[in-house]
């Protein structure tokens, strides 16, 4: 049985993101890290060393529209989260980290959608966040919401 929707868009994704390196024109070599789960989860069980790194987390996956013919419109959302060290010139690569996800899945001339698994595809306002009670790590999260069609069996 052929993986669902949403697992095949998500290796699209990380495909994506494993290009976001130095000597492919990005900021950072973010991509050359991908983690799969939560970012505390990520933070709190794994001694890193390498820094910056991408989690990648799941989102909502929700019903757009009725079933129609057997087939359901549905939207996943996917969290791209750049993690790095809370150092002197965060803010700055934080904002560089952001551009690169951005530049990294949004479609093409909104043409590909996901290399035709989506319906259409969308990144979302990237959230920044620098603790205020400090911590030894910032993040730029960018949110990714994907229409999809689930086709039923008869």
């Amino acid at each position: 049985m052929r993986s669902p929707i949403p697992v095949q868009m998500l290796e699209v994704f990380k495909a994506r993101l494993a290009r976001i390196t130095e000597s492919n024109g990005y900021y950072s070599n973010a991509g050359a890290a991908l983690y799969e789960g939560y970012l505390a989860e990520a933070l709190a069980s794994d001694e890193r060393s390498s820094y910056p790194f991408i989690a990648l987390q799941p989102g909502v996956d929700r019903r757009l529209g009725k079933s129609s013919g057997g087939r359901l419109r549905r939207q996943v959302e996917f969290h791209f989260v750049v993690v790095d060290r809370l150092d002197e010139g965060v803010t700055s690569r934080l904002l560089q980290h952001g551009d690169d996800v951005i530049h990294a899945v949004a479609d093409r001339n909104n043409t590909d959608f996901v290399d035709g698994l989506a319906l259409d595809c969308q990144v979302l306002d990237v959230e920044y966040n620098i603790p205020e009670n400090g911590g030894p790590v910032a993040w730029a999260a960018v949110p990714v919401t994907a229409d999809y069609q689930l086709i039923l069996p008869a």
